[in-house]
């Protein structure tokens, strides 16, 4: 083997002994850089502590409530807030072209209650239905991927023969349903025209 392109393997890192004051520079520097719902963060540090007690032969259990106080002093203070954190995660996902069932699953994921969400997403689609002259935020969200993706309206060079354009919309209808979209959004998306539905907004 060429010397040069030898490496010395990558020491593992050896996790820090865990105390109540690295956790709590933990958690806010894991703020500073992130938003995150109460449950995210529970788990993050969480899995420090698990982690260092594992290997300095520690009992995880003792520092909970510790992770807990922090948690409840966070929310008091307002540096964590699940209804804020939810309508911030429901806005960018639904203007990256996400489906209300693909939404729901990524943040119960973060540990956000559906009740959480679904109100989150029912503020965020009012707002939408607002600002886009009474579209259906679903259909702006699929609307938003089709031009992503550049498929159905959106696609610049569609195939001209029958038996192909057939195939290609196919393909088009499986990706938006592998994106939670439900077969009339997806349909609707695909063949969008302005004047036919009656839309007067902008849904970029």
């Amino acid at each position: 083997m060429d010397k040069k392109t030898e490496q010395p393997p990558k020491k593992k890192r050896v996790p820090r002994k865990i105390s109540a004051r690295y956790l709590e520079n933990a958690a806010l520097y894991y703020l500073q850089r992130y938003a995150t719902s109460v449950d995210n963060l529970r788990q993050v540090l969480r899995r420090k502590v698990n982690r260092s007690c594992a290997h300095h032969d520690m009992p995880p259990d003792e520092f909970y409530p510790v992770i807990e106080a922090l948690l409840a002093r966070y929310v008091e203070s307002g540096l964590l807030n699940d209804k804020v954190y939810a309508e911030g995660r429901v806005g960018s996902l639904r203007r990256q072209g996400r489906s209300r069932q693909g939404i729901v699953f990524k943040l119960q994921a973060k540990g956000l209650a559906r009740a959480e969400i679904e109100n989150a997403l029912e503020a965020i689609d009012a707002e939408t239905h607002d600002n886009t002259g009474g579209m259906d935020a679903e259909l702006a969200a699929a609307l938003k991927l089709a031009r992503k993706k550049k498929i159905g309206t959106f696609n610049p060079e569609p195939e001209t023969d029958p038996q192909l354009r057939r195939k290609e919309q196919q393909r088009e209808m499986a990706l938006l349903a592998r994106n939670g979209f439900s077969y009339d959004i997806a349909k609707r998306a695909l063949d969008f025209d302005d004047a036919d539905e009656g839309y007067s907004g902008d849904f970029d």
